[in-house]
Parts: C-alpha cells; structure tokens; sequence
C-alpha cells in the first residue's frame, strides 16, 4: 500500500516536471496568447464541473469588452488526472511546449501536496479551487494559492454545533489519506478548544467497497459515542456509507449524523437522488460554503443552466452547479486580472534553466531541461493584491489567505 502511495506521488512528480522541461524563451516578449494549464479530475463530478466553470469563465475573459489583458487571450489545456501512466507522460509532454505560466488546480488535495514543491521550484502558481487541506499553506508552499475555503472553516462549524448541543464526544468517519487525516485532525483541533474530543477514528481505504464500509461502521457502532462525523471525497460512491449504516440499524433514532460539504456537493452536482438515497440520508446535516446572493451570480447560474441543458440535450449526464464550480470560475478572473497588473508592472513572459540541474544530464527525466518562470514571483505577487468581486462574492487575500464568507446548515 504505501508503495503504491510512492509510486502515484512520483508519477504526478514526473507529470509536473514534463510541463516545464524542454522550450525556452530568452528575454521578455509580449505575447498574444498565455499559457495556463488546468489540473483536475474529469472522471468526478466535481472534475467535470470545474472544466465546464474554468471553459467558460475563459471565455469570457477573452470576449470581455473591457479587454481585460489588453489585447491578450488565455489559452487553457487541460491535464485529467486520471490519465494512466503512458497517457499522463503524453499530456505532460504538450505541456512541455506551451510556456505554462500558471495553472489552475490541482483538484486533489494530495496530488497538491506533491506538486508544490515542484511549483516553488519553477515559480509557476498553482491556483486551487478544491485542495482544502489545511496544511496546505502559503509558508510551506509559496506558490500554492488557495482559491476556496479550507477545511478548518467547516471544521469549526462542525464543532462549534457539537458544542451548541453539549455533546462533547464524536465519532470520525474519514477517507484514509492526507486530505481525509489532515482534516480530521484540523476537527480534533477544534473541538478541543471547545473542550470536546474525537472518541474514536474510523478510517475507510481510498475506494473502500461495501465490505469494507461495513466492517468499518460495525465497530463505529460499539463505541460509546453516538455523533458522527463524515468527512470524505464529494463522490457518489461515498453514499454508500448510509446505504450500510441503515442497513446496520444506525440511521435510526439515538444517532446524529453530520457530513462535511462533501454531501452538499454530491447533492448539488449529480442531485436529484432517488427515492431510495433520500430515504437513506434522512436526518443527515451536512454543510454547505455559502455564497452570498448576487446580480453576478444570478446570471452565472442563468448561464449555466443553459448551457447544461444544451448537453443534457447532447445526452450528457446531468451536471449541477456547486461552490467549487464557482471558485472555480473566480479563479480564472482572479489569474487574468493578476496577470493584468503583471504586464501593467512590466512583467515578462520569460523562462530560464535552473543552473542547479544544469550538466546533470537529467536521465530519461530530462531534468536538465526544467526550466524556471522569470516572472513567477511578481505574478504571484499580483495574485495576492488583486481584489475583485466575483460570483463567490468579495475576493482578497489578507496575510496570503482568501477572505471567506460562512458555512450555512442544508436542511436535507
């Protein structure tokens, strides 16, 4: 298992290296088209969500009347992450010709992880709408720019409703990696400042089937305790858990039931549930981001139903809006405005070698060839100055952090 774990962290390693080894442009040129790659997965609703939200929002950018860049179009490619090896090397490779500048994701929380470290190497930012891992931060990670709010946020909702209700013990039911772990641990922080605690934490294997599930909520049920906590993937799959928990007589009265945003999302993107789902999560409260209402979000909302509809019509599956498709959409603004300041600053597109991989040879990996975005630190600079109004509602930074609305209870 942790081999595994190894070798998919070394690929994404591999995958980013491919975006910035090979072309060089010497001194700065004012190019027509920048380059911006984007990183999610497609085989998610949230992946497919995000890819139609970034699509349109550069679409926009690039018909504003206002001229946003001056001239300039942004010109996006995409990268799923679920592509195998040999197809993942292949994309990487494209990438490798495009003179990427920034790029919009990752979706994942641990492919985030990885690929940040590379990020601060070739100074490209990493504009992430879905990576909520608190231990993602702007110190570690210099060119990871969070787009969405953390985890710790929904944390603290979770357990400031813990103790509204003097409850004091929960049950933690999360996804076994670093975005499930580091979120519980963000909850157990939290409620320890309200003098409360985790009794007990039930880890479920990425992928976890029926089998697993159940063996896992079978000891969940001899534990004192009877609030849980579910905090995993926005999946359809994850639905499976109150599938077997009604099945095991724990959706009955006597248990509290609290998800993370995840539920919300799945509901908000692949929704209407059948009879049989809803009948399944009845009296479960789950959170969702709030977004405060808008002219601007009306009329993203107007457009996307129009434009789902149109694909609906194509056969597509049903796709719904969720916060996450909004961050996403902001992101793009927020990108094309910061480059905006950028190029107002004199700012270059321009890449150089690193001199540190230089006469290494690089191998099959070409490290050699990676090179470094001149401008990477004055754009990620014009990233955390930028203020705008999007469909999320205010967006700045304060201190390198989003400045965030609230989460609101769904009644379900």
């Amino acid at each position: 298992m942790e081999f595994s774990k190894f070798t998919q962290k070394m690929y994404w390693a591999v995958v980013f290296l491919g975006f910035y080894s090979g072309v060089i442009i010497c001194g700065g040129v004012k190019p027509e088209v920048v380059n911006v790659g984007c990183m999610l997965i497609l085989t998610s609703p949230v992946g497919r969500v995000t890819k139609l939200a970034v699509e349109t929002a550069v679409e926009e950018v690039n018909s504003s009347k206002q001229t946003v860049l001056g001239g300039r179009k942004l010109n996006i490619t995409m990268l799923d992450s679920t592509a195998s090896g040999f197809l993942g090397i292949v994309e990487a490779i494209r990438f490798m010709e495009t003179n990427t500048v920034a790029i919009i994701g990752p979706q994942s929380s641990v492919i985030a992880h990885v690929i940040s470290h590379i990020a601060s190497e070739v100074q490209v930012p990493l504009l992430s709408s879905a990576a909520a891992d608190p231990t993602l931060t702007s110190l570690q990670f210099p060119f990871f720019v969070r787009t969405c709010p953390n985890d710790l946020f929904q944390m603290a909702a979770v357990a400031s409703m813990v103790e509204h209700y003097e409850w004091r013990k929960v049950v933690a039911i999360y996804i076994d990696d670093d975005y499930g772990r580091n979120g519980i641990a963000a909850l157990g922080d939290q409620l320890a400042m309200r003098r409360c605690q985790i009794s007990y934490k039930a880890a479920l294997k990425p992928e976890a089937t029926v089998d697993d599930i159940r063996d896992v909520l079978i000891q969940v049920a001899l534990m004192e305790s009877r609030v849980l906590v579910v905090h995993t993937y926005p999946d359809k799959s994850s639905l499976n858990i109150f599938s077997v928990a009604k099945s095991l007589k724990m959706m009955e009265s006597g248990y509290v039931w609290i998800t993370t945003h995840w539920l919300s999302t799945v509901f908000d993107t692949v929704g209407p549930f059948s009879p049989d789902t809803m009948e399944d999560i009845q009296g479960v409260v789950t959170l969702r981001i709030h977004t405060p209402d808008s002219s601007l979000k009306r009329r993203f909302i107007s457009r996307w139903s129009n434009m789902t509809r149109e694909l609906g019509m194509r056969g597509n599956q049903h796709l719904g809006l969720c916060t996450h498709g909004l961050y996403a959409y902001d992101s793009v603004w927020l990108l094309a405005r910061a480059l905006a300041a950028f190029f107002k600053q004199g700012g270059n597109i321009s890449f150089s070698k690193d001199p540190r991989l230089e006469g290494n040879g690089g191998g099959r990996l070409r490290l050699d060839s990676m090179t470094v975005f001149d401008g990477g630190n004055l754009l990620r600079e014009m990233i955390f100055k930028t203020e705008m109004t999007g469909v999320t509602g205010p967006f700045r930074y304060r201190k390198k952090k989003i400045y965030l609305n609230k989460n609101k209870l769904v009644p379900k």
